[in-house]
């Protein structure tokens, strides 16, 4: 495949090593700085990226469009490059339910683009090995060309629009839905009074205290990410004729860690007395 210019949206912490990748598979990787942050203005720069100033004109340079958001955004983006009348390859590889996922693909076909449905399970790595890049869809193999310099590896899943989003959803049930549990039991641990007992008891027949009191630390900051996903994986079970209530509550406490964002390690102290509110 010769050199085609990529346009990301928008170049976070994954997004940028999602640009990184697809500048390792020879593509020339384009974003558009207007109205985004200094930090992320910095994080694009340093990573080479062209700057084709707004969202329109990104749209109509580049023959490929890579949407990485928070979920809460996704629908929203994919219509705002639509209706910059993009009619190339729109790849969106953010943490929505299948039906979000559907909607979108909707949306850009109608509008005369090709969609790809995917997802990115790990974290922002540089090293391969670590993260995936999931994609599934008609015509989701050639799509490979782009993503083949890692540090992210890639996988079709198959021909099925929505898998991507499908494996998204239900592993981040798993992975983001303990963390969420544990935080709630340390939370009413600590509230009645027997956090130090817990803990013995872990010591005995349980996880190692320390560990998960890290984890949650390590957590809270990135919890207004993590509740995004939570609601999009509630609505996920429901359409799946299963129980929503589990991602629902993980949303729930999530939700109340939002305030933690960009805020470094938290104490637990802190962390309970924000569950508690």
């Amino acid at each position: 495949m010769s050199k085609q210019r990529v346009g990301i949206l928008h170049p976070g912490q994954m997004g940028v090593v999602v640009a990184e990748t697809l500048r390792n598979s020879g593509q020339e990787v384009c974003w558009a700085s207007e109205g985004r942050s200094r930090e992320t203005c910095q994080r694009a720069s340093a990573a080479g990226l062209t700057d084709a100033g707004s969202v329109a004109w990104l749209c109509e340079i580049c023959a490929v469009i890579v949407s990485v958001c928070p979920p809460e955004f996704a629908e929203g983006l994919a219509r705002e490059v639509t209706g910059h009348g993009f009619r190339g390859l729109y790849i969106d590889l953010n943490a929505i339910s299948p039906d979000r996922a559907g909607r979108i693909r909707g949306l850009v076909t109608s509008r005369g683009g090709s969609f790809l449905d995917g997802a990115i399970i790990g974290m922002p790595a540089r090293a391969r090995g670590q993260t995936w890049i999931y994609v599934a869809g008609e015509n989701a193999s050639p799509a490979a060309a782009y993503f083949c310099g890692g540090p992210l590896e890639f996988e079709v899943l198959g021909e099925e629009s929505g898998q991507a989003s499908a494996l998204k959803m239900c592993f981040a049930a798993h992975s983001k839905g303990i963390a969420a549990l544990q935080a709630a039991v340390l939370g009413a641990a600590q509230s009645l009074g027997v956090e130090k007992a817990l803990e013995r008891q872990w010591t005995r027949s349980g996880p190692s205290f320390e560990r998960v009191a890290e984890s949650l630390r390590q957590a809270a900051p990135k919890a207004w990410r993590f509740a995004g996903e939570m609601r999009e994986i509630a609505d996920t079970f429901e359409s799946a004729g299963i129980p929503k209530g589990f991602p629902a509550a993980a949303w729930e406490v999530y939700e109340k860690l939002r305030p933690f964002k960009g805020a470094g390690l938290p104490e637990l102290a802190a962390i309970f007395e924000k569950l508690k509110e």
